[in-house]
């Protein structure tokens, strides 16, 4: 057989050594496509935690659109910052948008991490306590509201009418804890021994507990659950609003001490950023303070009030 290759063949052959079909661009075309993704990626992240040009300010982490983090739960916390947005913001050249989260944890570390600008749902021993915990870098930059924290009773009207030996739930973390047995000895009904911190005080530093009273403890946002089942409850008084309760049931309100002020904490990380120097502007505003003690908010009234001198 002869093993000369023929014309016709031979042509084609000699014209694909002439045409490039794409095999040598397949050879260098998919390491430059993946190069292309790598780059992508790198920028998604960048922007994803930096920020990009139309939402960041120069020099900034944070654009102009404020977003801040508080209780999911509490409609009065969210009136506050609707209020801001709306009466002070605006001044400044900014928005507030509050963002509700139930998880405090999620909520301080997306602060600490700067998803966030600011958080408003924390007074400086409950701060203390998530820090120390947890190793979060939080730093509180000041007081902006006090929450109403009061005894409610389905069963007895007043304070005085509660029985020796009532029972009484408390809420089951140390600083809301210690703010129910302060409201009881500044009440006059207990005591507590000498050298102790009312504000770290536990039922072991009562040194004299003149109702005779019985504490059970519950977790944060049972109260109105709750009420039923005891002689009386110390919670927060947007507790019981959120949930309906009857302002009737509310025996015993006093005004709340400033070492439980609300406070505006920013991720430490964040201090000196230009925009949360225009941040406290804002919450710091003359117009705050007078508002808090004159609105007529049904979702605010009665629930926060005006940081006290003391």
């Amino acid at each position: 057989m002869s093993t000369t290759q023929q014309p016709g063949k031979r042509a084609v052959d000699e014209a694909k050594d002439l045409i490039d079909l794409g095999g040598s661009r397949r050879k260098w075309l998919w390491p430059a496509v993946g190069a292309v993704v790598v780059l992508a990626l790198a920028l998604v992240l960048v922007l994803k935690f930096t920020g990009d040009d139309d939402k960041t300010v120069a020099g900034s982490h944070f654009g102009n659109d404020f977003q801040i983090a508080y209780q999911a739960s509490s409609a009065s916390e969210k009136a506050f910052l609707d209020y801001l947005n709306k009466e002070v913001a605006p001044d400044y050249g900014v928005t507030i948008e509050g963002v509700g989260i139930e998880d405090g944890n999620q909520l301080d570390q997306a602060t600490a991490d700067g998803k966030y600008i600011a958080n408003i749902y924390q007074h400086k021993h409950w701060l203390k306590q998530v820090t120390d915990s947890t190793g979060m870098e939080l730093t509180a930059l000041g007081e902006v509201f006090q929450w109403s924290y009061s005894v409610y009773s389905t069963k007895h009207a007043s304070l005085d009418d509660l029985p020796k030996g009532a029972t009484i739930a408390l809420l089951n973390d140390p600083a809301n804890t210690a703010q129910a047995l302060w409201i009881l000895e500044r009440a006059g009904k207990l005591t507590f021994k000498d050298g102790v911190d009312p504000w770290a005080a536990t039922e072991q530093d009562i040194a004299d507990n003149i109702g005779g009273y019985k504490f059970t403890y519950m977790g944060y946002g049972a109260g109105p659950r709750t009420l039923d089942s005891v002689d009386a409850v110390i919670d927060y008084n947007m507790s019981f609003v959120d949930a309906g309760t009857p302002e009737k049931y509310r025996i015993f309100e006093p005004d709340a001490p400033k070492e439980f002020a609300g406070q505006l904490v920013v991720g430490t990380a964040y201090l000196d950023d230009p925009q949360v120097e225009k941040l406290k502007k804002v919450f710091f505003d003359e117009r705050v303070q007078p508002y808090l003690a004159e609105n007529d908010d049904p979702n605010l009234s009665g629930q926060l009030a005006p940081v006290s001198a003391e």
